[in-house]
């Protein structure tokens, strides 16, 4: 539950930019889930964790659905460390609201460029390894709970590629600019609610 509340807030968040900023025409027809990688981040003397479970849709803007609005929210892998009387465990949460433009088609391929808003929120929980040894005595000087969140922008760059009629294969990269600047590499699956755009179509 500690962990669902910053998770919840970005999707608020991205919800509403999303529903003031798209015009009425706008609508949902794929949505995408993958794995994604981060160089990473240290946080309270450790780094956070890997891979990322991310979940995004696409919202057209356009007819030949080359202009988008894509919400993403990635969740990371915990990462634990422990350092003998205590161990330290780090969580990552990242929400991305970008705008996205397909620059090259060729078939079954399509080359697209984004940017747009990134947070990134951080939990790092410190916790004693056996209660018999306190930290306040045994471990003074041991990190305690940290939060923090940085609120900044991302570039990038990715080939969507086409598997069926209703699927297709996505390979991303993208850098993060803010106070927890990072490169991440992304590959999600993509399903289609209906038939492929005729922007798609050979």
């Amino acid at each position: 539950m500690k962990y669902f509340l910053p998770v919840l807030s970005i999707a608020i968040i991205l919800s509403i930019s999303v529903g003031t900023s798209a015009p009425a025409s706008a609508q949902i027809y794929r949505v995408g889930a993958g794995l994604c990688f981060a160089s990473g981040y240290e946080f309270n003397t450790i780094e956070a964790g890997n891979p990322g479970l991310k979940l995004k849709t696409w919202i057209a803007l356009d007819r030949k659905s080359t202009i988008h609005i894509v919400p993403t929210i990635t969740a990371f892998n915990r990462n634990s460390q422990d350092a003998g009387f205590f161990s330290v465990t780090n969580y990552m949460f990242m929400g991305d609201l970008d705008g996205q433009y397909m620059v090259f088609q060729e078939k079954t391929m399509k080359i697209v460029v984004f940017g747009g808003m990134n947070v990134t929120y951080l939990s790092s929980v410190v916790a004693e390894t056996d209660p018999k040894y306190p930290l306040d005595v045994y471990a003074p000087n041991a990190p305690g709970d940290l939060t923090d969140y940085g609120i900044g922008g991302n570039l990038g760059a990715g080939l969507e590629l086409r598997m069926g009629s209703h699927w297709d294969m996505n390979v991303s990269a993208k850098y993060i600019l803010s106070k927890y600047s990072q490169f991440i590499i992304s590959v999600e699956g993509v399903y289609y609610f209906k038939s492929r755009r005729r922007a798609y179509r050979r």
